[in-house]
């Protein structure tokens, strides 16, 4: 039954238009972090928050992202890049 849920929510995500493949910049204790969406680790903390926007850059060129969301300090989305 599980499984056959997760088809179902999937198939939502899809129809959403999200693919998974979104990369997030965001403040965690006093550092930035780039993690893609759902995953569970953290692809990599920079000291700021240029850097961090440097590297999602780099991960979206290279297509392992297609999206980066940039949030503010506080959490909320500042912009999205396409």
């Amino acid at each position: 039954m599980e499984s056959k849920r997760k088809i179902i929510l999937g198939d939502r995500f899809k129809h959403a238009g999200s693919t998974g493949k979104k990369a997030h910049v965001i403040s965690r204790k006093g550092h930035w972090v780039i993690f893609r969406e759902g995953g569970e680790r953290v692809l990599g903390e920079y000291t700021s928050k240029i850097n961090a926007m440097r590297e999602a850059r780099k991960l979206k060129d290279s297509g392992i992202s297609d999206k980066i969301v940039l949030h503010r300090k506080d959490g909320t989305v500042e912009k999205v890049h396409y």
